[in-house]
């Protein structure tokens, strides 16, 4: 992993101003795939200073998770949200595969996308908030946690099956071989055993690993049967799912 990955990731899947990323014009994004951990964390860092700030300010535990999930989607551009509602329209009304990867690519929003968003990211919210009304500093070690292993989890999926578009934005940045999207998930679990360790709970980090692979196992599984492969909405929504799990994994494990 260089820093010139790292700088390309974050260029990719954040809207921080980080100069100039070395971006040759036949670059495949997959190779940075091992990166996208680090990067994931790196966009959560403002999160995780609101998550400490808000509790010398008095804030309520809900405010404080409602302000930091806020700061994350405006460091991502709402990159996997998007993602989310796209495969929720696509998937939701049991359409077959031509018909679910049209509707995927159309920008407008459905209902199922609309209710996916809600319940993901109130879900997001809820769960944050019950860490901080344990103690905010922990709260914001297992967020750094969750942002890196759901990035590692949407890169694994990516390189574990085939683009279900030849022409689709997931096939033609250049997938990661199986070897880079394993790469990535190590980082994310390491990320996430640290940061978990840094907040005293290891046996969160275990339940939220252990939740968030199935969940991606079963997209993955679901996916497969109903597209024949992976999209970029696909990954996208991956992550929201994987982060989803591992924060219900470490409110659960406390």
């Amino acid at each position: 992993m260089s820093l010139a990955a790292l700088l390309r990731s974050l260029a990719f899947l954040t809207r921080f101003s980080i100069g100039r990323a070395r971006w040759p014009a036949d670059h495949r994004l997959g190779a940075d795939a091992p990166a996208f951990p680090l990067a994931g964390l790196i966009a959560a860092l403002p999160a995780a200073a609101i998550l400490l700030a808000a509790s010398r300010l008095g804030l309520s535990p809900e405010i404080t998770a409602l302000t930091a999930i806020a700061a994350m989607i405006a460091a991502t551009g709402g990159l996997h949200e998007d993602g989310l509602a796209d495969v929720a329209d696509g998937l939701g009304g049991q359409h077959p595969k031509d018909w679910a990867l049209e509707i995927m690519k159309d920008s407008r929003i459905g209902t199922y996308g609309v209710l996916a968003l809600l319940i993901v990211t109130l879900a997001r919210i809820a769960l944050l908030a019950a860490l901080c009304a344990r103690a905010p500093q922990p709260a914001a070690a297992l967020y750094l946690a969750a942002a890196a292993g759901s990035r590692g989890a949407m890169a694994w999926l990516w390189s574990s099956l085939p683009p279900a578009r030849a022409e689709g934005v997931a096939a033609r940045l250049g997938q990661p071989t199986q070897s880079e999207g394993r790469i990535a998930l190590v980082v994310g679990a390491g990320l996430v055993l640290l940061a978990a360790l840094a907040a005293a709970d290891p046996a969160g980090a275990v339940l939220g690993v252990a939740l968030a692979t199935g969940a991606t196992l079963w997209f993955r599984a679901l996916i497969r049967r109903r597209l024949g492969g992976q999209t970029g909405d696909c990954v996208g929504a991956t992550q929201q799912m994987a982060e989803v799990a591992l924060l219900l994994g470490f409110v659960i494990a406390g």
